[in-house]
C-alpha cells in the first residue's frame, strides 16, 4: 500500500492517492462510479485503490490517454509516456501480489497487460492517431480508406521504382557510394513526406476533421511500406558497409526528442 501511495503522490501531487489515481481530462468521468470488488463501497471510476486498501481494476471508462494522464491528442511527450509506463509497471507488477488474494493477483495481471497495450498504441504515431479517431466514434480503419489522388499515387510509384532500382544495383555490384546516395535520397524523401503527413494528422484531429485525418493516415501507411522495403534490405546494406539511418535500425530517439 505504501508503494501505491508513493506512486500516486508522484504522478498527481495535488490529489489524494487513495481517492484518485488518474488526473483525467474527461470531465464526465468525475460522475461515474462503481463498486469496490472487496468492500462494495461506491468509488469513482478513476479510483485505483479503495479506502479499504484493495487494488481496483482499470475502469472501462478510462482510456489509454487518461491512463498516462495525457490529453487525447497527437502531440504527447514520449519520454514522459515511457517514464509513466515504467512507474506504473513497477507498482502494479504481479510479483508484488504473490502473497495477496487471488483477485488482487488477477487484477494486477490485467492491469499490467492494459498498461503495456496502452503504451504500445500511444508510442506509435499511426496507432495513436487511429485510437484518437476511435475515441471519437470513427471505427473505420484507415487501411480501408481508398487513396485516389493521382499525384500522390504517382509519387509512390516513382519511389517504389527507385527502391526496385536500388535492389538491382545491389545485385549488380554497383559502387557503394552510388548505392549510399540512393539510400539517403529515398530515406530523406520518405522522412520528409512522413513528417508532413504527421503534421496534417495533428491538425486534422485538432479540428475534428476525421475524414481528412483518416485519409492522411492512409497516405502515411504508403510511406511506412516504403520504409519497410528499405528495412528488408538492411542485411545487404550491412554487407556493403553502408550507413543505415537510425529509424531504419529501430532507433526511436528521433521520435522521442
Amino acid at each position: 500500500m505504501k508503494a501505491f501511495n508513493m506512486v500516486c503522490n508522484y504522478l498527481i501531487p495535488n490529489l489524494s492517492p487513495v481517492s484518485r489515481f488518474f488526473a483525467s481530462n474527461t470531465k464526465n468521468l468525475a460522475h461515474i462510479e462503481r463498486d469496490c470488488w472487496s468492500c462494495l463501497k461506491r468509488i469513482n471510476c478513476k479510483t485505483f485503490i479503495c479506502e479499504c486498501g484493495k487494488i481496483q481494476s482499470v475502469s472501462p471508462h478510462v482510456n489509454y490517454f487518461e491512463l498516462f494522464n495525457f490529453l487525447p491528442k497527437m502531440d504527447i511527450n514520449l519520454r514522459e509516456l515511457a517514464r509513466q509506463k515504467r512507474t506504473l509497471l513497477q507498482s502494479f507488477h504481479p510479483d508484488k501480489f504473490v502473497r495477496s488474494s487471488a483477485e488482487e493477483m488477477r487484477i494486477s495481471k490485467l492491469t499490467t497487460s492494459f498498461i503495456n497495450d496502452a503504451y504500445k498504441v500511444l508510442s506509435d504515431p499511426i496507432s495513436r492517431a487511429e485510437y484518437i479517431l476511435t475515441l471519437n466514434g470513427n471505427e473505420c480503419s484507415s487501411k480501408d480508406v481508398p487513396i485516389t489522388d493521382p499525384l500522390f499515387l504517382n509519387e509512390i510509384l516513382e519511389m517504389n521504382e527507385q527502391v526496385d532500382e536500388l535492389v538491382d544495383w545491389i545485385k549488380q555490384d554497383t559502387p557503394s557510394d552510388k548505392i549510399q546516395c540512393r539510400i539517403d535520397d529515398i530515406h530523406q524523401s520518405i522522412a520528409t513526406q512522413w513528417d508532413d503527413e504527421l503534421d496534417n494528422i495533428s491538425k486534422f484531429t485538432e479540428k475534428e476533421d476525421w475524414k481528412s485525418a483518416q485519409e492522411s493516415i492512409g497516405r502515411i501507411r504508403y510511406y511506412e511500406r516504403l520504409k519497410q522495403r528499405l528495412k528488408d534490405l538492411i542485411p545487404e546494406f550491412s554487407k556493403r558497409g553502408l550507413s543505415i539511418p537510425r529509424d531504419l535500425r529501430g532507433d526511436r530517439t528521433r521520435d522521442i526528442l
